[in-house]
């Protein structure tokens, strides 16, 4: 929370200071004023000192613990290592994951028949693997984007750049899990019946970021990263009525 406030703050005085000296809101002029403000803050100093503190968890949860304490009495300076993998060294490929429950052969032809009606594999593989189906009858049980536009709406105004993006196409193109269509809490992301590059609807966004800690491909501008390029955009949260 005190980040939150502390990084809201600093905004809101970077826009007062370019409107008093008229200038427009543009990236660069934000940059210039904001992102000054953060970087030489306290928030900036102390996610230096938590950057690998939380490392720990990797292993268990009382290393987690450990590890965190150890990172706060040394202000950073020592840390738990862990064995965090990067998401596409984690997550298995659809066949090595059903080996044994159900053929390649299978996969394959199940595959081609959801591209084809832009739908994920997850439902129909669970259901194939015997996991019993879960029926929506509109009431009691209701999907998630129906939750989203029965508790309220997502703000996204028109005009401005997707949030979203694809650093990459070819990986999308190559990619055969996309595990990001299935773990958009928001049904924003979804298969191109067309194949390649997934689609994206900016009005279903929540910004909950679970595409991008998930994405099975890597950035080819820095490894440490994931192919979903996930920046700030107008809107995106729950509105007030939700």
């Amino acid at each position: 929370m005190d980040e939150a406030w502390a990084s809201g703050t600093m905004l809101a005085e970077a826009v007062i200071e370019l409107m008093k000296a008229g200038k427009p809101y543009t990236k660069a002029n934000l940059e210039e004023a904001y992102v000054r403000r953060r970087r030489q803050s306290w928030v900036e100093e102390e996610a230096v000192i938590s950057e690998k503190s939380r490392d720990g968890f990797t292993l268990n949860t009382l290393l987690g613990f450990i590890g965190m304490g150890i990172s706060g009495l040394s202000k950073g300076k020592v840390n738990l290592p862990g064995k965090s993998k990067r998401p596409w060294e984690r997550i298995p490929t659809i066949e090595e994951f059903y080996k044994g429950v159900i053929p390649e052969t299978e996969i394959l032809q199940i595959r081609k028949e959801c591209q084809l009606k832009g739908e994920p594999l997850h439902d129909r593989l669970m259901t194939r693997a015997g996991w019993p189906e879960v029926p929506l009858d509109g009431q009691l049980l209701i999907s998630q984007q129906d939750a989203l536009l029965m508790g309220g709406k997502v703000v996204a105004n028109p005009g401005y750049a997707d949030h979203v993006t694809f650093a990459d196409p070819y990986y999308c193109q190559s990619c055969r899990e996309q595990v990001c269509t299935e773990i958009c809490s928001g049904q924003a992301i979804t298969v191109n019946p067309e194949g390649g590059v997934p689609l994206f609807d900016r009005e279903k966004c929540v910004h909950c970021g679970a595409c991008m800690w998930n994405c099975s491909k890597p950035n080819p501008e820095d490894p440490e990263q994931t192919n979903v390029n996930f920046r700030a955009g107008s809107g995106g949260l729950h509105s007030a009525e939700n």
